[in-house]
């Protein structure tokens, strides 16, 4: 699995040091004209030392033609780097850096810094002959929690078949390093994020997990498995993590916390940076969200798995024609006919058709539909008000004229349960 991976992805170790032959988590953060660097390491530094040993790699990259200013950020983040190691008092804990200047502009960004960092990590557990050792996914402006690497050493301790788990995450909603719009913005995004993803459980919609860059860990194996990190310049997390999902065995890890910062940035096409900047730039003070409707029209679809799988095609044929017209619309340009046929014809039970189907219709046929649909039909709406919605439809109580920080505390909390 090693070789195969390796050897595919013409790698070659950048760290000459080895590794502790007690290796168990390593923290990878890409770097790119980081302001605060090193306040995002001294937060690892501040962690309580787990029983394992830990190292963190820093990939300080820029793109090819970078200006001169980002050049020297780059070699002031490398002194840093040395700076911290340094200020660690255990031999248990390493900082090194991986300077990767002059990347093509095509691919340089988030996705291939990750990629650099993670495939890095993974040689060195391999080499360490511990292939179920933690790559955790951080980024340069985050802090977390001082239990952060104790409480994902105990994760796969008590779950050693762990894949991949996503953490618990705050992003700050209020303070002085930023203007009040920025943390008002900040969280209604979040605000957006959990209710897509409790909006996704509600439906049943098997995969419903974050998927946040600066709060994700996988094992060594598993992010070989299944293929790596991608060189995606924004979403990257998403369709890393989309990938082992599926497969079972991932976890939350809701014992700790990252708190990622709201920072606006133009560095990236979509996500959070960009996010804030559409929102500072808006003279309109809402951050929209999709459409609570839009949600009940997939639940007659995912309720009927079951049906589906004992119908002939005609059977299916009726079923498909009594949905939701936009969903319908949808469906229709998937073949799905011939699709349902061939996931049947692999099967014997219907958990197996079940797991098949939403192999099909996974995390990214999801996103494409409720685009689609808010193109076509429903229209994109407030967060506050359609997470209000969905608060009632889940049980969540909130306190009269709950405003949007009541709704994200309320949110968090559903959320936020402890490890079981």
């Amino acid at each position: 699995m090693k070789s195969n991976y390796f050897s595919k992805n013409s790698f070659e170790p950048k760290i000459k040091i080895l590794p502790n032959k007690n290796l168990g988590i390593t923290v990878v953060i890409p770097s790119y004209n980081e302001p605060d660097l090193r306040k995002s390491l001294e937060s690892i530094l501040k962690c309580k030392q787990p029983n394992c040993s830990v190292e963190v790699i820093t990939v300080i990259n820029y793109p090819e033609n970078s200006s001169t200013e980002v050049i020297e950020n780059a070699e002031v983040c490398v002194e840093i780097v040395e700076k911290v190691d340094r200020l660690s008092d255990t031999s248990n804990l390493k900082f090194y850096s991986i300077y990767a200047p002059n990347l093509p502009k095509k691919q340089a960004g988030v996705g291939l810094a990750r990629k650099i960092g993670m495939d890095e990590a993974a040689w060195r557990f391999f080499n360490a002959n511990h292939p179920k050792g933690i790559i955790a996914c951080y980024d340069a402006d985050s802090d977390c929690m001082p239990n952060y690497l104790v409480e994902l050493e105990k994760l796969w301790q008590i779950h050693p078949k762990t894949n991949a788990c996503s953490i618990r995450y705050e992003h700050p909603i209020d303070g002085r390093d930023f203007d009040s719009k920025i943390y008002n913005g900040i969280a209604q995004y979040e605000l957006h994020l959990r209710y897509y993803n409790q909006a996704s459980r509600l439906i049943k919609f098997p995969f419903a997990f974050h998927t946040i860059g600066s709060s994700m860990a996988c094992c060594a194996e598993s992010y070989v498995k299944f293929g790596g990190m991608n060189r995606h310049q924004a979403g990257e997390d998403f369709y890393f993590l989309q990938k082992i999902i599926p497969h079972g065995n991932f976890r939350e890890l809701n014992s700790t916390c990252v708190y990622p910062s709201p920072r606006p940035s133009y560095r990236v096409p979509f996500g959070t940076g960009r996010a804030m900047i559409k929102y500072q730039e808006s003279d309109d003070d809402s951050i929209y969200t999709y459409n609570f409707d839009v949600w009940s029209t997939l639940t007659s679809l995912f309720d009927n798995i079951e049906l589906i799988y004992n119908s002939d095609t005609q059977g299916i044929e009726t079923l498909i024609n009594g949905l939701h017209p936009v969903l319908r619309q949808f469906i229709s340009s998937t073949n799905y006919t011939s699709k349902i046929n061939e996931i049947k014809a692999n099967t014997t039970s219907l958990e197996s058709f079940r797991k098949r189907f939403f192999f099909w219709f996974d995390a990214f046929m999801l996103l494409k539909y409720l685009n689609f649909a808010h193109e076509s039909y429903f229209q994109r709406k407030p967060i506050e008000g359609e997470a209000k919605l969905l608060a009632k439809e889940i049980g969540i109580v909130l306190p009269q004229n709950a405003n949007c920080i009541d709704l994200l505390n309320a949110f968090r909390k559903k959320e936020n349960q402890p490890l079981q």
